[in-house]
């Protein structure tokens, strides 16, 4: 088959995939939109937990948030030391761009986190983002935990192994401690040509090879795509005015 051609078929493949996509965003909206409006004042992403431990992929059995720390916090060589604070950032930033002031500053979060004291044995992820919550007095807590983080040819003797990325993101009421939302991203770059169900999200990647920091930044962007909108600040909320006499 001639280039010309090739490229004619790789084109109408991604719009394809494209539309498929859009149409998959679209029910989850129209599916939100039946669910009640929820209004916060302070938001904020608790320091991300690494280990090996991976979350359920059916969400209705996922019970990562009750798992003592312990059991995810395990050394893995694997992931980057700095792969916890790279998503932290990265989310804060999504966030921030989203609603704006009403996230916690990063360093209030830390001064928050240093302040409570968890046991590793009993405690949960859902113990911390509470604990957090409240010094903050934050109404939502963003719980992060990454099981996977390393760059291409991070591997001893696979020196064109691609970079790899998996974490997993909670919204979790601060005062309950219900889970509000999750959000999984769990990529290994592969040819494009290799594994064309994820053909979009290469588009939107840019069609080439990418570090740890670049793949999670991708990641943190895919994992906020279907982030529900009716989680508002109370700006947004809409004020009863009564009837005028």
């Amino acid at each position: 088959m001639h280039s010309s051609s090739m490229q004619r078929v790789v084109l109408a493949l991604a719009l394809g995939f494209l539309v498929i996509g859009s149409q998959a965003f679209a029910s989850e909206e129209t599916t939100e939109a039946k669910i009640s409006d929820i209004y916060f004042k302070r938001i904020a992403v608790a320091p991300f937990l690494v280990g090996h431990r991976q979350p359920n992929i059916d969400e209705s059995l996922d019970d990562t948030l009750s798992c003592p720390i312990n059991l995810i916090c395990v050394d893995d060589p694997s992931i980057q030391p700095d792969a916890g604070v790279m998503l932290q950032k990265l989310v804060q930033s999504a966030l921030k761009r989203r609603y704006d002031h009403y996230v916690v500053p990063m360093d209030q979060v830390q001064a928050a986190y240093t302040d409570i004291r968890l046991d590793g044995s009993k405690d949960s992820p859902r113990t911390m983002a509470r604990q957090i919550g409240q010094n903050l007095s934050a109404d939502l807590m963003m719980v992060g935990m990454v099981w996977r983080y390393r760059d291409r040819g991070a591997i001893e003797g696979f020196p064109d192994r691609p970079a790899s990325v998996a974490f997993v993101l909670y919204l979790v009421e601060a005062d309950s401690g219900r889970r509000l939302w999750r959000g999984i991203f769990d990529m290994a770059q592969e040819p494009v040509l290799r594994d064309m169900a994820r053909f979009p999200e290469r588009i939107r990647m840019g069609l080439k090879w990418l570090s740890a920091d670049e793949l999670a930044r991708h990641g943190v962007k895919e994992a906020f795509r279907p982030f529900p909108t009716h989680i508002k600040p109370v700006s947004l909320k809409p004020t009863d005015k009564g009837n005028t006499p």
